[in-house]
């Protein structure tokens, strides 16, 4: 004989459904985990969605064998290092015979981080998702904890300095904060101590296709951080994310973890140096540079989208010597001001550089073209001006010398260059790409000299020096205007 069920008794049937759905979903993926185990917190920070669908991509990268490099800078006390510690977590369920290794500042820091973590594991609720992992009753020291099934030591790490000698990472090796404030980020003895050590001790921890984490404040170009990044030709890291306190509408990342007003009272008490590191992730710049990034405009091409310019111009500073760049920004012009939309920057030779030059007047459809005669440049923009008129290109090429120092000719039109010109926003461009390493050059040029490259600064003066010769003329039509104030006839 079949009971009938009550409607309370169905009522606790799709309840209990539920739960073991939602202990299912946790089990495979991340972001479920998380709002399983901390649902109040996660559910009030859809921000940190971001980074665990990222966490996610260095989980199927690990489960393919292969090796997946993130770095995940956010202002202080989003949750950075909980939503880490819960990936390890989460990491160690699926894995638990691997091992991780996480390194910070300092040890108590370290200390914190590994107890928090083996917290978790110790929980009830990890015990719902993942019931056949357990701690060694051996093994839980804060310095270095396993679980049954481990190989060797699961979770270790040290501060800055300390010894992590005897174990290694196989599954993730993690650096979560190895600054302490933007004093020992721009200290050269402090940060070429953390360098070091990230070199020679924390790496020589890494095994096989271990995956990297790299968490922690953008505090200036030359820390740990700014170091990877630019590596490699700028392709160290698979993946970078950045989450400032105040996005593009001057609004709160999360009114839950500071309000907007908080941050604009804070940002007004707080050094500009500071705040644009520590809270909106954009690295400090040294003193002494002349085209700071903070210093410069930005635009995305959708800005200029259906906008038809004045003209388009470009500039060319032909290669000196073999350890020289051949550099050629072009802009589209609005009135008085110039959005730099292409560049060339290379070190290729001239029978490479010379048909791409000419390729590019002719995909951007450029009106006037200057190319620096010194040097070889006057044979070369006759050999440019030749192929753009075989392929029918109406681009008016002229060869001018500079004769003016160098320097001062870029110290003096640098002013004009941040007052006018607008260059892309870093995520309209490809780490390694021509327009990067253009404007990695143009930001850390020096005004006291000694620099290593002047080619971008130098190209970009050529640039605006054309412009303002052209006082409007940048169709190139036969009647000369007069620029009112300026001299040009």
């Amino acid at each position: 004989m079949v009971m009938k069920q009550t409607k309370r008794e169905i009522l606790i049937r799709k309840a209990e459904a539920a739960i073991i759905l939602r202990k299912r979903e946790a089990r495979n993926n991340f972001w479920a985990y998380c709002l399983y185990m901390d649902p109040k917190f996660f559910a009030k920070r859809p921000f940190l969605r971001l980074v665990a669908e990222a966490f996610m991509r260095v989980f199927v990268a690990y489960s393919n064998n292969v090796i997946y490099r993130l770095a995940v800078s956010m202002p202080p006390r989003a949750g950075k290092s909980y939503i880490t510690s819960l990936f390890i977590s989460w990491m160690f369920g699926h894995f638990p015979e691997e091992s991780v290794m996480r390194n910070t500042c300092a040890d108590p820091l370290y200390n914190k981080l590994s107890y928090d973590t083996r917290d978790i594991i110790r929980s009830r609720k990890y015990k719902e998702v993942f019931p056949e992992i357990k701690l060694r009753s051996d093994k839980q020291n804060v310095h270095g904890w396993s679980l049954e099934k481990a190989r060797q030591v699961s979770y270790f790490g040290a501060g800055v300095g300390g010894t992590v000698i005897g174990f290694g990472a196989s599954m993730l090796a993690v650096t979560d904060d190895l600054y302490k404030s933007l004093e020992d980020a721009l200290s050269d003895n402090n940060n070429e101590k953390t360098w070091s050590w990230k070199q020679g001790t924390h790496d020589s921890r890494i095994e096989g296709n271990c995956c990297s984490i790299d968490i922690g404040t953008r505090w200036s170009a030359n820390d740990v951080l700014g170091r990877l990044e630019e590596s490699r030709d700028g392709k160290y890291y698979d993946e970078i994310i950045r989450i400032p306190a105040l996005d593009e509408n001057d609004k709160s990342f999360c009114e839950d973890v500071h309000t907007t007003q908080y941050y604009h009272e804070l940002r007004a008490e707080t050094d500009d140096a500071i705040w644009a590191a520590e809270y909106m992730q954009e690295p400090y710049e040294a003193k002494g540079l002349l085209f700071p990034k903070s210093g410069l405009k930005r635009f995305k091409l959708a800005d200029v989208k259906g906008r038809q310019p004045d003209g388009r111009i470009g500039a060319t500073d032909v290669a000196d010597e073999g350890d020289d760049y051949f550099s050629s920004p072009f802009a589209d012009v609005f009135g008085t001001e110039l959005y730099i939309t292409d560049v060339l920057f290379t070190k290729d030779a001239v029978e490479i550089t010379m048909p791409r030059l000419s390729q590019m007047i002719l995909d951007t459809g450029c009106d006037q073209m200057r190319i620096e005669s010194n040097n070889g440049g006057r044979i070369f923009s006759i050999s440019v001006r030749k192929e753009v008129q075989a392929k029918d290109g109406k681009c008016i090429i002229q060869a001018r010398p500079t004769t003016k120092n160098k320097e001062t000719r870029i110290l003096m039109k640098s002013g004009w260059v941040k007052a006018h010109c607008h260059f892309l926003d870093e995520t309209e461009y490809a780490k390694g790409s021509d327009y990067w390493w253009f404007m990695k050059y143009l930001t850390s040029y020096k005004k006291e000299g000694g620099n290593e490259h002047d080619d971008a600064p130098d190209s970009l003066t050529i640039l605006a020096e054309f412009f303002e010769s052209l006082a409007g003329n940048i169709k190139g039509e036969q009647k000369r205007k007069v620029a009112r104030g300026t001299g040009i006839r």
